[in-house]
């Protein structure tokens, strides 16, 4: 399998699925650069509405660009697989 950049990846029909459902359910999943480490990122999760001070969770991997997005998109379809019953 081929490795490709961040900037360079289109996601599967699938997969933008995965992620319009969790845009609709306000699981908000975004990519965190890593200060003083560039092209490395970390994930964060936030379900539910917005609250100002909120904690925000992080997955505990630290991603290079050639696998960030397929990581970002792992982490929509555990939330629709998770999810797509119970909203």
């Amino acid at each position: 399998m081929q490795t490709i950049k961040a900037s360079n990846y289109v996601p599967s029909k699938e997969q933008i699925k995965w992620y319009l459902f969790c845009v609709n359910n306000n699981i908000r999943i975004s990519l965190n650069g890593i200060y003083n480490q560039p092209k490395k990122y970390r994930i964060s999760i936030q379900l539910g509405p917005y609250k100002k001070g909120e904690k925000i969770n992080y997955a505990p991997e630290i991603y290079d660009e050639y696998n960030v997005m397929p990581a970002y998109y792992n982490f929509c379809k555990y939330y629709y697989d998770k999810y797509e019953n119970k909203v």
